[in-house]
């Protein structure tokens, strides 16, 4: 016996093993029963790697004591049947069914066979067999590595087990078998989250909601407590689906209709009304009378379900941009990957990307308006402030707190039950939902729901590639307006008579702004705003758009602010990397250019130029090539010169300029000069 106190016993009863050190080459022979085990083994498995130099010896004397103690009748000279020696090593002949380890795992073997055959009965009896050969600590009484290593094998294959019956039995149909076995478990193992899963699903089973919702709050707040971690998705989905339980019975109870002739309570005497939990409503129950036949009710008709009201999610998407030109083909694409979502019944999760004022959130909302009406249960619009002005003053649950109260629920207070009731709440409703201004892949997720009927549309500038590979996002890249569309768009705002007069140093204008919107529309709204419209164009063509384009008084129409967002935000070697590219005349490089310029290795390079695709604010048009936005290359450049400036004062302090301040008394009496 392993599984428990190393034991062994012969037909005249139970065999004393010995010391220890006995005990346990005995326990590694057990293990290996039939097989031949090298005394090299043997020694790392009594002693590791610090064997004594005696272990050898030791190794034989300890066999020659197991001999005489597995078969006392032996002549001293004879060959021993049981523990064989030869060459290589020893071997324990012992019948098949002879060590406990072997039947624990044919047992095991055998479940898995029947299981798989779909004979789930006959597996739970495999598993109870199995599990009813534990006697305890296994090799108890044994010491060493071997034994160290065994026992945390087989505890993990006995916990296994057990869970794996209890799995079945819920398969079987009995969710109240296993609920003693899975709460010892989960006491004994309050971080593992598998039999906390099945216990809560026994829970929910036997209509048990409230227990399996404690379960899980508890687990939660001991791996957050303990471990700073959630509990695993598929914990957190079988919770939402509890809570989606709770609600839809809610929904479903029948309130009992009033009397015409009498209030409820004189319907029954007080004795006969059945308690209930608050907020259910209870039928009075009539004594029966024996000699008044009993005559079934004829059940009502069905009432039809009445959809759930979207008065607080419907219309909330923000306002259509005025003068939204091009992008013909893009809505195109995205009208066309909703299609294909939806006819293959996946989650219909788009993801635009681009640079910084391409015009992500605007292409967004013009889609979003045209496939309204295809989500009656509503529109929801969350800005997530990846990168604005208010960039990182969100609490971390504050996009959950704008979405639930938008399907119509009050927000709870801890950040998980907001998750989790918003997933319930959209779990049968179609909504179209804009997820704006993202900043990764973990901020997107916690906002997603969980079945495909809900659109989830979502801008960001960072490539969040994650939401591709691994929740089935589908992807299109912005990049400017072509020059045709970037000229009517700029013609729209300004008047086409203006551009008409000015075509050239419009076309000038057009192509120095990259066919970016946001700035074509700042510079037409400098023109148009102008006291001197001509002046106004010939100075924008003429002087830096990175640093002139920009409206007074609104941070957010600035593009040096808004590149200067996405610019903050990159590691130091892409930013390096970055005003390497704005310091050279030519907006398209390749890895080796782009290495030299900035004086990094190949790789170390490579790895900067991804962070700046990412990022958006470069393109690879080909294998190792790279473009840059035409009003980006001038950002880079200005990037470049600062830096350039603040290293040449800090080489070179004493040529820092002088500061003279003057304090003027009140009582005009002297002037002190005081330098700096």
């Amino acid at each position: 016996m392993l599984l428990g106190p190393v034991q062994a016993s012969r037909e005249s009863g139970r065999v004393e093993l010995g010391s220890p050190t006995q005990r346990t080459i005995f326990a590694v022979l057990a293990a290996h029963a039939n097989r031949v085990v090298s005394r090299d083994e043997l020694m790392s498995a009594v002693w590791g790697e610090n064997a004594p130099a005696t272990a050898v010896n030791s190794v034989y004397t300890y066999i020659a004591r197991l001999r005489n103690c597995l078969e006392p009748d032996r002549c001293r000279h004879a060959r021993s049947e049981v523990l064989v020696s030869d060459s290589m090593g020893y071997l324990l002949r012992v019948a098949p069914s002879g060590v406990d380890t072997q039947c624990f795992a044919d047992h095991l073997a055998a479940a898995r066979r029947l299981r798989a055959a779909g004979g789930l009965h006959g597996a739970v009896a495999e598993l109870r067999s199995a599990l009813r050969l534990w006697q305890g600590t296994p090799y108890g009484g044994a010491v060493g590595p071997f034994v160290e290593a065994e026992r945390v094998r087989l505890a993990e294959s006995h916990l296994h087990t057990m869970e794996d019956c209890a799995e079945l039995l819920l398969e079987l149909k009995q969710p109240a078998g296993p609920i003693a076995e899975l709460t010892t478990l989960v006491h004994r193992h309050p971080l593992r989250e598998r039999p906390r899963y099945l216990l809560m699903r026994c829970f929910a089973e036997l209509g048990r909601h409230a227990d399996a919702v404690r379960e899980y709050h508890s687990l939660r707040t001991t791996l957050v407590e303990e471990q700073g971690i959630e509990p695993g998705e598929r914990l957190q989905r079988l919770y939402e689906q509890v809570l989606r339980d709770c609600s839809s019975r809610s929904r479903r109870r029948p309130t009992a209709p009033a009397s015409p002739t009498a209030p409820a309570s004189a319907a029954a005497p007080a004795s006969a009304v059945t308690s209930a939990p608050h907020g259910t409503s209870v039928e009075p129950v009539e004594p029966v009378d024996p000699a008044v036949p009993v005559v079934p009710a004829v059940p009502a008709e069905p009432r039809p379900r009445v959809p759930a009201p979207r008065a607080s999610a419907a219309g909330r998407l923000v306002w259509d941009v005025p003068d939204f030109t091009g992008r013909d083909a893009e809505l195109a694409q995205l009208n066309e990957l909703v299609t294909a979502a939806q006819d293959s019944d996946e989650s219909a999760l788009l993801l635009i990307t681009g640079g910084p004022g391409v015009g992500k959130t605007a292409l967004a909302t013009r889609l979003a308006h045209s496939l309204a009406h295809k989500y009656p249960h509503g529109q929801l619009h969350i800005d997530l402030h990846a990168f604005s002005s208010r960039r990182g003053r969100q609490a971390a649950g504050t996009p959950l707190r704008h979405l639930v109260p938008g399907v119509g629920q009050p927000t709870p207070p801890d950040p998980l039950d907001a998750r989790s009731l918003y997933r319930s709440l959209v779990a049968d409703r179609r909504l179209l939902i804009v997820l704006d201004n993202a900043e990764s892949v973990e901020q997107v997720r916690a906002l997603l729901p969980g079945t495909p009927a809900s659109l989830v549309i979502v801008t960001s500038r960072n490539g969040l590639t994650g939401l591709i590979a691994r929740d089935g996002a589908r992807r299109i890249v912005l990049d400017g307006l072509a020059e045709e569309e970037a000229t009517r768009l700029f013609a729209r705002m300004v008047g086409r008579p203006f551009v008409a007069r000015h075509e050239a140093a419009v076309r000038r204008l057009v192509a120095a702004c990259g066919g970016l919107p946001l700035a074509l529309r700042i510079a037409a709204t400098l023109i148009r705003v102008a006291p001197g419209p001509d002046e106004a164009l010939d100075a924008l063509v003429e002087g830096d758009l990175a640093h002139s384009l920009e409206i007074s008084g609104d941070g957010d129409s600035s593009v040096s602010t808004v590149f200067g967002w996405s610019y903050a935000a990159l590691r130091a070697d892409a930013a390096h990397v970055f005003r390497a590219l704005g310091a050279q005349s030519e907006r398209e490089v390749t890895l080796p250019a782009a290495a030299a310029l900035s004086g990094f290795d190949a790789a170390g390079c490579r790895r900067a130029l991804d962070a700046l695709v990412d990022a958006s604010l470069v393109r690879e048009v080909a294998r190792n090539r790279f473009r840059l936005n035409p009003l980006v290359h001038s950002y880079g450049r200005r990037m470049a010169a600062e830096r350039a400036k603040l290293v040449r004062q800090s080489r070179c302090p004493s040529r820092l300029p002088t500061t003279v301040t003057t304090i003027t008394p009140s009582m005009a009496m002297e002037r002190l000069e005081m330098t700096s």
